[in-house]
């Protein structure tokens, strides 16, 4: 019997038997055991063993599409023609890239062996590498069907963001956090929209952070992992992202050097708007903290974190530290 999931961002995790059937249907052997959960922010990511190996389940969100899920297929296997290894979805017997359990999308996957982000600059570096090949091997592809939901911090999603922040503001209580939010937003957008359009496109991973991939023994990436967010972006985002997310390592300048000096050397506007890219990772998670089940507090802690950010991505020396990072 179906069970009815109102909320898209409810998580469904099966039962055994609907395990076992999963099993089947994917042709991986008889369940032996679930071993465990292997975490994620929207997607349930079950690690089971069987008679045959090791897997993982994936119960996608109910952000989850059709059209972007066979977008991801096609990406992966062109991907694979370049030398460059995503971790791919087992098809069902019928041959399917995905099935569907109390609607939502399922994957199986192997479960592969990897060694995860050490915050070494030999890793840093295959990071870039990896990126650029990733980039350039998608660089001529059309745009495919967009996520419902992603890390990428289009104007359109900046502003919608922004919208309900401002019909949320009774509720909030606080419209000089919203007042600062939207001078952020003016000040990161004024200087980035006129320049937008000189940057390089392909299609983009969206989500490129060292712990979305694992590498093998001589620190290159051997699997690149979650697809969910690919879409056609600028190359830039990605970099940026990057940077983003080891903001707050002791070692970032280190690793950001190697990581760009992995991918290769920037374009002149590139490099100029590096500082602003990463600003505006920044900038989404203070837009959207209005889509979450708590916007007061979400509101007030991304404020927190991403406010002396950006207003240090912004300043002389904030560029001049991002812009040091392009010398190797």
């Amino acid at each position: 019997m179906e069970k009815l999931l109102k909320n898209p961002m409810d998580r469904y995790i099966p039962s055994q038997l609907e395990v076992e059937q999963l099993c089947e249907q994917y042709r991986v052997g008889n369940l032996i055991s679930i071993d465990a959960a292997l975490g994620g922010l929207f997607n349930v990511n079950l690690k089971i063993s069987t008679t045959t190996g090791q897997y993982v389940i994936r119960i996608h969100s109910g952000l989850s599409r059709e059209d972007h899920l066979n977008s991801e297929k096609m990406i992966m296997e062109k991907l694979q023609k370049h030398g460059i290894s995503p971790l791919m979805p087992l098809p069902t017997k019928e041959g399917f890239y995905f099935s569907k359990l109390h609607h939502r999308f399922v994957q199986i996957t192997p479960f592969v062996q990897g060694i995860p982000f050490k915050f070494t600059k030999e890793q840093a570096y295959h990071c870039g590498e990896s990126l650029k090949k990733f980039h350039q091997a998608l660089m001529n592809e059309d745009a495919i069907p967009t996520p419902v939901w992603s890390n990428y911090p289009s104007q359109k999603g900046l502003e919608e963001g922004l919208e309900l922040l401002r019909h949320s503001q009774k509720d909030l209580h606080k419209e000089v956090h919203i007042k600062e939010v939207e001078h952020l937003y003016f000040k990161v957008m004024q200087q980035w929209t006129p320049n937008e359009k000189f940057l390089k496109k392909s299609i983009i991973h969206g989500d490129w952070h060292p712990w979305n991939v694992l590498f093998n023994e001589y620190n290159e990436i051997a699997y690149i992992l979650d697809f969910d967010f690919i879409q056609k972006g600028e190359c830039l985002h990605d970099v940026a992202y990057f940077l983003w997310t080891i903001k707050n390592e002791t070692n970032k300048e280190e690793l950001g050097r190697h990581f760009i000096k992995g991918y290769g050397p920037l374009s002149l506007i590139e490099a100029e708007l590096l500082p602003l890219a990463i600003a505006r990772a920044s900038l989404f998670f203070l837009c959207t903290a209005s889509f979450v089940a708590d916007p007061v507090l979400e509101l007030q802690k991304q404020l927190r974190v991403q406010k002396p950010y950006i207003e240090w991505l912004l300043s002389a020396d904030g560029k001049a530290s991002i812009k040091n990072l392009l010398s190797f």
